[in-house]
């Protein structure tokens, strides 16, 4: 089901989304979230990449893994068992890791896998599926099935306007992204992620008070 807190998730994940995968492109030359380009690059450049080239790129996609292993177990264990603590651990971690790297001044390639992989099975598992905060070539396909569904699939008129919601959903989520992405490019500097902190913090609060 849709809700006011589903378009809210959807863009506010995504822009937090955004400014890490700038951030990761600027100061580490890497894509930290996702892992499907790594493991592309690492197949096509075989012929010249090193065993510690391809353990490298193997340690990215256990870390990426790990996050949402990590993430959605806390999830649904606290969910299950009524537990905000647990369910909150997730993001108390991201806000440790982000907190550190803005003091520092440094990001540390692993962690900040670990944190994107995390916030997006967290944001993927709040909203029941609707919203992947930092897949947006999914989305992006997926929006274009909706529109194609709204005009063409002889919806009644319920069936639309849920495919409207699922489609303002998802421009949320690309047009957070994108905004994330657009400050991390004119601050260019680990003093965006504050941003990052006051979302995970926010976030926190919200799951321990038992509204999220």
């Amino acid at each position: 089901m849709i809700t006011r807190k589903t378009y809210i998730a959807s863009f506010t994940f995504s822009l937090i989304s955004g400014i890490i995968n700038i951030l990761g492109i600027q100061q580490l030359s890497l894509v930290v979230t996702n892992v499907t380009g790594h493991y592309s690059s690492s197949i096509l450049s075989n012929r010249t990449a090193t065993l510690s080239d391809l353990i490298l790129t193997c340690s990215y996609i256990f870390m990426y893994w790990l996050g949402s292993v990590w993430a959605s177990s806390c999830f649904f264990y606290g969910k299950n068992h009524e537990n905000a603590f647990v369910k909150s651990l997730p993001i108390f971690l991201n806000l440790l890791i982000v907190l550190s790297a803005v003091v520092s001044g440094n990001l540390v390639v692993w962690l900040f896998f670990l944190v994107s992989s995390t916030q997006n099975a967290f944001g993927a598992n709040h909203t029941e599926n609707q919203v992947r905060p930092s897949q947006i070539t999914g989305v992006v396909m997926a929006s274009g099935l909706d529109i194609a569904k709204y005009f063409f699939g002889n919806c009644a008129t319920d069936c639309q306007k849920t495919l409207l919601k699922a489609f303002t959903v998802k421009m949320l989520n690309i047009t957070g992204f994108i905004v994330g992405g657009v400050l991390a490019f004119f601050v260019a500097s680990t003093e965006i992620l504050w941003l990052a902190v006051l979302f995970y913090g926010i976030v926190a609060i919200l799951i321990l008070r038992k509204k999220l």
